[in-house]
């Protein structure tokens, strides 16, 4: 029985070679879109770990200390050891680096890192990529990205900050190569000479010490020997568990991207589906007469529907293969893709894991099966004498009216669930997206089953005005495409689903650019931020006490209109809420925050302004009363809610009450802008003019952040719309494999039109317009659908973090449909000149 099935099943893929390799050719997009994924995050990781060995070559073991640093006694214990060959103490220090023009150089909050001269070159955590490493003091090297963003050059001066914020001027001798090591940040890394590091940063003790083993000495044993030696207060580490743990801190972000694209690509690999099922359903309903034949030569209607799933497990099979190779071009294109979005994973070649390959094939093959089971089995039912019957009556008939209300109970249940949870999510905010996505996405599943019930209509409403317009050929595209719902549905509900899914993105991109720009603007309503780095020992770039007389000598420059000081501390009876203040006379203008509840004219000592968030998370309101810890008259009345702030501070306290409970300090910031008629590079120069001599004061630009986060979004759009465009391509090749199989079909209709005097160009135009319908009810659809969803969830967003609507991005979704509708026209143009040139006969 198998080999007859067998036999059967590639006697009707090679009847049907051409039809089949465009449906294959969709599975092949998908799954190499899918397998492309897990190979650009295997060929990441690669990279990474390959890239890492730098920073951990020739290192067998690696001792850190549990608290504190590893003192150079430690380091001689370790030395002394049977079995070590080599080992290096490694001094990492906070370190001021100071640009060309003064300025100290931060990342992310943090200032720059030194780093000591390897005794043991073998053991050195960078290459040196020119010049050479510091050999007595006064000599630095400095990293790559560092010397190129600052436009250093090899023998001129570096100017760096010892802790009491001194300068010193250095010569740099060499520039450094630190790979991808994720742990400096992007902040600057100098290397010093030993006397350097102790000058500049108060330490000479050690952050690691690496251990190279000697010949024939076990890495293991040689583990255990360095932990007895060094005592408890170590961790002693083996070197491949220290090259694991750096390749998870600079690739974790890879796994990020990673979720993002699998999710993608299983979008695309739904798509597919689409394209399956339809192109069966339509080569079952062209085997009626061919498969009624084999039932009536004694063909079970098991061996039926098993021949018709064993064809598409062979295609399955063949495309997911296809897939494959296609996916080292896309896991290779991703990587260089992601470069231009200013990532830095290095250049490798593609890795294929056996875990790629098995999802390939069984995404491939498992998608093709399960998409093409319900055709299979309709297959299956086909009776022997269905050969004598009209094909084009029975499909004249419509589907049974207990079919049309069994869709329309699924339909509405779907629709009703995917309610349930957008509204259910909504409240939530950004914790409850998922749940708004989802709910989403089922209702859209519910529009897909409920499709071929409202296809007939969404044809006639959209043909109407063109038939009206452009005469007979249109009306017959309108008829020919009411004519079998179910196919006008499966064809569009492809397309549908990638629209949606862009429609909804673009919506929330666009929500979020708006948002973010707006509650940039609100809580930063100056052009600048003062605020100064501690060099202390501190790790990052905090807040520390500006320079005293600042603020008045910015009030003197006439390019100046707002100087405010702002004191910012952690509450007393809670750390985690910060409290802020100004002085009365400068709480207005663009200080004063907005309030939503109360008002700020009743702030006193015994009174508090609340952020609408943290009043929210305590479940306070005006007239409640809140413990902080401010001295004799807490706990503090709420007067005030406020939405947007100049600061991030969630507690604003009367002046009087900020002094009683933390004295008369020093700002830890000072708010300043514009005067009306003065550029913001105008303002910037006379900043830095004014800080020239205080290289430890850092200036952020509310513009700057602006601008950064718009490239930053606009790349998010950028990235989004190419990853759902693979699902769109899918959906335009399912069009065109479509629109060629009714081609085929219709045969008949075709011939006997052309006898009628219908002519090649006007048959021609017949089907495009047909294939133009189908795609304007999908687009059309998925657009309304993705903008609903893109609307729900970000006004979703909006009420828990923000104020206003959602964006409605009616340029790019304008765009989208022309695209849509283009290609869907070019997909169908083939198949439609191979109608026009069949012969009348």
């Amino acid at each position: 029985m198998r080999r007859p099935l067998l036999r059967l099943a590639l006697a009707g893929l090679r009847a049907h070679a051409v039809r089949l390799a465009l449906t294959g050719f969709a599975v092949v997009v998908a799954v190499g879109f899918l397998a492309g994924t897990l190979v650009y995050g295997d060929t990441a990781r690669s990279a990474f770990y390959t890239d890492l060995a730098r920073s951990a070559r020739n290192v067998d073991v690696l001792v850190e200390p549990d608290a504190g640093l590893v003192t150079p006694a430690v380091l001689e214990r370790i030395r002394a050891v049977d079995g070590v060959a080599e080992a290096d103490g490694r001094v990492i220090a906070w370190l001021g680096v100071l640009d060309r023009d003064g300025r100290l150089l931060t990342s992310q909050e943090h200032i720059g890192y030194a780093l000591s001269v390897p005794t043991a070159l073998a053991l050195a955590p960078y290459d040196v990529a020119a010049g050479r490493l510091p050999r007595t003091p006064g000599e630095i090297a400095l990293d790559r990205a560092t010397v190129s963003g600052a436009g250093f050059a090899t023998g001129g001066p570096v100017t760096v900050l010892d802790q009491a914020g001194v300068p010193h001027r250095l010569r740099l001798v060499g520039i450094l190569d630190l790979g991808v090591n994720r742990l400096f940040g992007g902040s600057a890394v100098a290397a010093l000479t030993d006397t350097d590091l102790v000058r500049f940063t108060g330490t000479g003790d050690y952050a690691q010490v690496v251990v190279r083993a000697a010949d024939g000495t076990d890495p293991a044993t040689l583990r255990g020997r360095v932990a007895t030696a060094v005592g408890p207060g170590h961790q002693v580490v083996s070197g491949s568990g220290f090259r694991d743990r750096l390749a998870r801190q600079a690739a974790k972000y890879v796994d990020g991207f990673l979720a993002v694209l699998l999710g993608f690509g299983l979008v695309s690999v739904t798509v597919s589906a689409f394209v399956i099922y339809n192109t069966f359903a339509m080569l079952g309903a062209q085997r009626t007469r061919e498969l009624s034949l084999l039932r009536c030569v004694g063909a079970s209607r098991r061996q039926v529907t098993g021949a018709v799933l064993l064809e598409a497990t062979v295609l399955g099979l063949l495309a997911s293969l296809g897939g494959l190779l296609a996916s080292l071009l896309v896991g290779y294109g991703l990587i260089r893709g992601r470069e231009l979005v200013a990532s830095d994973i290095p250049l490798h070649a593609p890795v294929v894991r056996w875990p790629t390959v098995a999802v390939a094939l069984g995404f491939g093959v498992l998608v093709s099966v399960l998409a093409a089971l319900v055709p299979a089995v309709e297959a299956g039912r086909v009776p022997p004498l269905a050969a004598l019957r009209d094909r084009d009556a029975a499909e004249a008939g419509g589907a049974p009216l207990r079919r049309r209300r069994g869709r329309v109970v699924v339909a509405a249940g779907l629709g009703g669930v995917g309610v349930l949870l957008v509204l259910a999510g909504l409240p939530q905010g950004f914790p409850g997206l998922p749940l708004v996505l989802g709910g989403g996405m089922i209702g859209i599943l519910g529009a897909v089953v409920a499709a071929p019930l409202l296809a007939p209509g969404a044809v006639r409403l959209v043909g109407w005005l063109p038939a009206r317009v452009f005469g007979p050929v249109v009306r017959l595209a309108v008829a020919n495409a009411r004519r079998n719902p179910r196919r006008t549905a499966a064809t569009s509900s492809a397309l549908m689903i990638g629209v949606a899914l862009m429609a909804m993105f673009g919506v929330l991109l666009a929500t979020a650019r708006q948002q973010a720009g707006r509650e940039l603007t609100e809580n930063f309503p100056v052009e600048f931020v003062l605020d100064t780095v501690r060099l202390d020992g501190t790790p990052t770039a905090v807040r520390g006490p500006l320079p005293a007389g600042l603020a008045q000598r910015l009030r003197a420059d006439p390019a100046f209109a707002t100087v405010a000081e702002v004191r910012q501390a952690p509450a007393p009876l809670d750390p985690r809420v910060r409290v802020w203040a100004v002085p009365p006379e400068q709480l207005v203008g663009p200080i004063r925050p907005e309030v939503t509840a109360g008002s700020l004219d009743r702030l006193g000592p015994d009174a508090v302004a609340l952020s609408r968030r943290l009043a929210a998370e305590r479940g306070l309101a005006v007239g409640d009363r809140i413990p902080l810890g401010l001295g004799p008259a807490d706990p503090l009345t709420v007067v005030a809610l406020y939405d947007d702030a100049p600061t991030d501070g969630a507690v604003l306290v009367d002046w009087a009450a900020y002094v009683a409970g933390y004295g008369k300090a020093a700002a830890d910031r000072i708010l300043v802008d514009l005067a009306p008629g003065v550029s913001t590079a105008a303002g910037r120069q006379a900043l830095d003019r004014l800080l020239h001599d205080h290289p430890t004061v850092r200036v952020r630009a509310l513009a700057e952040q602006a601008d950064a986060l718009s490239t930053t979004l606009d790349e998010l759009l950028g990235i989004f719309a190419a990853l759902l465009g693979m699902s769109v391509l899918i959906a335009v090749l399912g069009i065109g494999n479509t629109l060629a199989l009714s081609v085929f079909e219709r045969r008949h209709e075709s011939a006997l039109l052309r006898a009628l005097g219908l002519g090649r160009r006007h048959l021609t135009a017949l089907l495009l317009v047909e294939a133009s319908l189908i795609a304007a009810i999908g687009a059309l659809a998925g657009l309304a659908l993705g903008v609903t969803l893109g609307w729900a969830a970000a006004l979703g967003l909006i009420s828990a973090y923000g104020h206003g609507l959602p964006v409605v991005p009616v340029g790019q979704l304008a765009l989208c449909l022309v695209l849509a509708g283009a290609a869907a026209v070019l997909a169908s143009l083939p198949p439609a000149r191979q109608a026009a040139r069949a012969p009348l006969v």
